[in-house]
């Protein structure tokens, strides 16, 4: 069952559309929540920009079933337009030789941001029955919302693991490490996947999303910060293949070494 909100972010001096995933027989069962950037391409493929959705309800089912996991998803619709989306999702100066990237304001993402945790987070712990530790609250983002994703796990203490799919962080190069050497917290699980197909435009090297996440991988290990990272040997930069793998992320969630596929 999916319900939808709209609520008004102060900081941010807009409206955002936010849908939430979460069973039809509800009563007495407390819940963790795990948000999604990117929203409409959480849930339903009539929602998607591309088409095509994560299938996410699918995903909390086999873990309410075999995890014994229950999860509420929280989708945040992103602001639409490709400029829209690039100055929310952007929390630093985009520093890349490409004329496909506007200059963004990292201004638009830090409200968001701020957003996020002063009024998204509270209405949905006040309207529903869900845990409000953040060893109960998960945030998941795939490519530039993936480096949203660890802006928000990370500069907040509201997260307690971090799903980072596909992670565009080399658009920012210094500024996102720098920011993660000052905010390195130990207590947060990070969880990385990157397809070995994956491309961005000719700007780039071909390998840049795999060799970018590699290089994430082991400077979360170097700080001792628990973290996995899933590479799949066909998978390219989409909703299908990041669907493919949200399995892993539930399993590694709920710190279980069984993955349930189909």
């Amino acid at each position: 069952m999916n319900e939808y909100y709209k609520l008004y972010l102060p900081n941010s001096k807009k409206e955002v559309k936010i849908e939430i995933s979460i069973p039809r027989n509800k009563e007495g069962i407390i819940f963790d929540t795990l948000y999604f950037l990117d929203g409409q391409n959480a849930f339903k493929d009539s929602h998607a920009a591309f088409g095509r959705s994560i299938r996410a309800t699918t995903h909390l089912g086999v873990a309410a079933k075999e995890l014994k996991k229950r999860i509420i998803g929280v989708a945040i619709h992103n602001a639409g337009s490709d400029h829209g989306r690039l100055n929310e999702y952007s929390p630093w100066p985009i520093n890349v030789p490409d004329a496909n990237f506007k200059k963004n304001n990292p201004k638009i993402c830090q409200n968001f941001c701020k957003d996020f945790i002063e009024i998204i987070i509270p209405f949905i712990e006040s309207k529903y029955n869900v845990y409000k530790e953040k060893e109960h609250r998960f945030i998941y983002g795939s490519s530039l919302a993936a480096i949203t994703a660890i802006y928000l796990g990370y500069n907040y203490d509201s997260f307690g693991t971090i799903g980072a799919f596909s992670t565009a962080l080399f658009l920012f190069k210094d500024d996102f490490y720098k920011f993660l050497d000052k905010n390195i917290n130990k207590e947060r699980k990070v969880f990385l996947y990157v397809g070995k197909n994956e491309e961005s435009d000719d700007v780039f090297d071909k390998d840049i999303y795999l060799n970018s996440s590699i290089k994430l991988l082991h400077y979360f290990e170097q700080h001792n910060t628990k973290s996995r990272l899933v590479i799949s040997t066909k998978g390219i930069h989409n909703e299908e293949c990041w669907d493919k793998a949200f399995s892993d992320f539930i399993s590694y969630i709920s710190e279980e070494n069984i993955i349930y596929r189909y």
